[in-house]
């Protein structure tokens, strides 16, 4: 009886080419037959070497959607066959649960010339590298981390028994991304930290302390790489702690003198063993390959931020690795910041690597976990790039993928594209700031036109939660998020106001920018409402940055007292940018600066080679949290801010200039604003 199989080492690997194999033989020769297939993914057949067919169908199991292959073609006069069949797992992501649906259900049988029939269903005979303590028999849903872009696997070894090569006609090469990407080198080898020689016996103990955990078996197995495996077969293994986060393609180029078994693993960090894992669920981006004798090149695509690169190698014979490393990111100049200080020049080189990776074909709030699009990570992510590169086309994807996915009502979703309803109420507010940001930064009068309707429907949804009591954010799965804090009922109310009072400003902007005075006098008039309503809103921290980096920087100093921020210590350098633009905006930059060597600089000593989520001086960087976000890499603009006494999100260009508080000669920056370029020396 048929049954679900699937390689359990390619659990986290959506789009991962996996190869399962099964030999026939018989008393005759086989001359006729056929299979029908499920495949949760697209797959290839080879028989004997010989290229079958290539499916881009998939299936959940044998039946009216399942796919019938004849193999009779294919077939010799051989009494013996060999069949393989490679799938690629389907990768599907969901917030707090992008998964890999994998495995293959086989039905079918070869005839040989007597009209005897040979089962060819799937069971536990097919050979693949499936550890133990791995269950079978049903399809699987479980963490993705990345995928094996191409392997040019020559396998006509015979000895080896893969028949087939497994190489991508043109129109069939994968392509993940939509618009121009950039590939950096990255020497791997400078960064080795250790290298050396596992046991099998350690590697058995290793794989058995955790049997269920997704990433134990091969981050607690041997991480091997770049070196030779001994003629006993035992494993080797080589571990990488590299600057930064990254996202790119690992290339292995393996010489091996008999068949083996190569796993890659990447991490955030490392385990209490020193292999690389991630934060809060434990795992690793994990990729293995069974390669057979000779030379082959291996390229993975790994689409989630590492800083740990580990290589097993497991063979009979002896096996040499070698890897080489391309950074991946959309294409964008360097951002313009040099300074003699190496402090400075450090934090924002961490700032520049943290934004790197976070753009991607959206902008992603934590590349190696969820990989989410959401409003305020992609919000600030945007700010960052059309700043710093001046160009905007992953922003504008970004604002039309949120109006794409708008609710009935009128609200934005708060992560998109999502497998969920992840309802965060002000991050629908700050989608209206976002829109008002991009399209200062980028002049983008067509958006806001494409955008007009929708932006009418989220404020009317808004309007419809104001009341005297404050902005109703109470609402069925609906969480009111701010930031990470604690919160008091007050406080959340207040900045829930200042947030609401952020989005009028930004409508009444937009809307006398559209030619629509009737409508920016109707946001207006709403806006000083709240005001006149609320006056509490300026007393409390969040919700005083939040409204000082909406108002002109006259009306903010005359609302907004500085001293408000006393003692505040936000611990997100999400929240921690918006507190030094307001600071900025009340005329301390000198103040922004502190806070800035405070936080990053604090963060960076505590060994931060990307921003994290959060940070405070008694944060471990691993307590529950992601080691790549890119919302807390507000160095990349405040730091050229400070320089240049320039606020490109000011909303006139004579209200932008500033006293400079990075007063050291040698610096030179540059920031595009929608008043063009400016960069050092500066023009009074």
């Amino acid at each position: 009886m048929s049954r679900w199989i699937w390689d359990a080492f390619h659990r986290e690997t959506p789009n991962q080419l996996l190869l399962l194999r099964r030999t026939v033989t018989a008393d005759a020769p086989l001359v006729s037959g056929s299979i029908r297939v499920a495949a949760r993914g697209s797959f290839r057949v080879w028989v004997d070497g010989r290229f079958v067919t290539h499916q881009d169908v998939q299936s959940s199991a044998p039946g009216a959607d399942a796919v019938t292959v004849d193999l009779s073609d294919a077939l010799g006069d051989g009494v013996s066959a060999t069949l393989v069949i490679g799938v690629h797992l389907l990768g599907i992501g969901t917030h707090h649960q992008p998964h890999a649906v994998g495995g293959l259900l086989v039905e079918g049988a070869l005839v040989d010339a007597t009209g005897t029939e040979h089962s060819l269903g799937t069971d536990r005979g097919w050979e693949t590298s499936v550890p133990g303590g791995w269950r079978q028999d049903a399809p699987q849903s479980v963490w993705s981390a990345g995928f094996t872009e191409w392997s040019d696997r020559t396998l006509d070894d015979a000895a080896a028994g893969w028949s087939g090569a497994v190489e991508y006609p043109d129109e069939q090469i994968p392509t993940p991304y939509d618009r121009t990407v950039v590939e950096r080198a990255v020497d791997v080898d400078r960064y080795r930290t250790e290298r050396g020689h596992i046991s099998a016996d350690e590697w058995a103990r290793r794989a058995l302390a955790a049997p269920t955990r997704a990433a134990a078996i091969v981050a607690a197995g041997p991480i091997r790489d770049a070196g030779t495996v001994g003629d006993d077969g035992a494993p080797r293994y080589v571990l990488h702690r590299l600057p930064h986060q990254l996202v790119g393609f690992l290339t292995l180029t393996v010489e091996a003198a008999a068949p083996a078994t190569v796993d890659v693993a990447f991490g955030e960090t490392v385990d209490e063993s020193g292999w690389p894992t991630a934060t809060r669920q434990g795992i690793a981006a994990v990729d293995t390959v069974v390669v057979p004798a000779g030379r082959t090149v291996h390229r993975f695509w790994n689409r989630r931020t590492f800083r740990d690169l580990a290589i097993v190698v497991r063979s009979p014979g002896s096996a040499t690795v070698h890897v080489t490393f391309a950074s991946v990111t959309a294409d964008r100049p360097d951002p313009e910041f040099r300074t003699g200080s190496e402090r400075y020049a450090r934090i924002h080189a961490i700032s520049a690597a943290t934004v790197a990776v976070g753009r991607q074909d959206l902008y992603e709030d934590c590349p190696l976990r969820e990989g989410g699009h959401y409003v305020a990570d992609a919000r600030l992510q945007a700010v960052f790039d059309i700043t710093t590169t001046g160009v905007a086309d992953t922003s504008r994807r970004s604002v039309r993928q949120f109006a794409a996915a708008q609710d009935p009502d009128g609200m934005i979703a708060a992560l998109t594209p999502s497998g969920t309803r992840h309802r965060i109420p002000d991050f629908a507010l700050q989608w209206v700031c976002q829109v008002d940001e991009h399209v200062r930064l980028a002049d983008d009068d067509a958006l806001l036109a494409e955008l007009h309707d929708a932006l009418d429907r989220t404020m009317s949804w808004a309007d419809g939660r104001w009341s005297a009591a404050g902005f109703d954010a109470d609402g069925p799965g609906w969480w009111p998020f701010i930031d990470w804090f604690p919160f008091t009922a007050q406080a959340l109310q207040a900045a829930l106001d200042a947030q609401y009072a952020a989005a009028l400003r930004a409508a009444s902007d937009l809307a006398v920018r559209a030619g629509d005075e009737a409508g920016s006098s109707r946001y207006r008039a709403r806006f000083d409402e709240v005001l006149a309503s609320r006056p509490d809103v300026v007393r409390h921290p969040h919700a005083a940055a939040i409204l000082t980096c909406a108002l002109d920087p006259d009306e903010a100093r005359r609302l907004v007292d500085p001293a408000v921020f006393d003692g505040f210590r936000p611990t997100t350098g999400y929240f921690l940018f918006h507190l030094c633009r307001a600071l900025i905006v009340l005329r301390e930059p000198t103040t922004a600066r502190r806070r800035l060597d405070e936080h990053w600089g604090g963060m960076m000593d505590a060994g931060a080679g990307t921003w994290w989520e959060r940070w405070s001086p008694d944060s471990t960087g691993d307590d529950d949290q992601s080691l790549c976000h890119p919302w807390s890499a507000g160095p990349i603009v405040l730091l050229p801010m400070l320089a240049l006494g320039i606020d490109p999100l000011a909303r006139a260009e004579a209200t932008a200039r500033f006293a400079p508080s990075l007063d050291d000669a040698r610096v030179s920056a540059a920031l595009h604003t929608p008043w063009g370029v400016v960069r050092t020396p500066v023009e009074p």
